[in-house]
């Protein structure tokens, strides 16, 4: 929804420190010098349209493990 863009921007810029904060267990697994990759545009493409035709889509992120994996 519009009303929630400045939160998505916010959390875009302060992703890792988010994290961190919030979900320190979820943090300490991820590799952030492999970087991460926001995919709003691939998750909007399977988002499925509600009734009144607007689709509201979340963040999805693309983030390296610390063991390797991609997540």
């Amino acid at each position: 929804m519009e009303h929630d863009s400045a939160w998505k921007e916010v959390l875009e810029k302060l992703f890792e420190k988010f994290l961190s904060f919030f979900f320190p267990n979820i943090h300490k697994g991820i590799d952030f010098s492999r970087g991460f990759d926001f995919l709003d545009n691939e998750l909007q493409q399977i988002a499925v349209e509600s009734e009144s035709g607007k689709r509201v889509v979340d963040k999805l992120v693309r983030v390296h493990l610390r063991n390797g994996l991609e997540q």
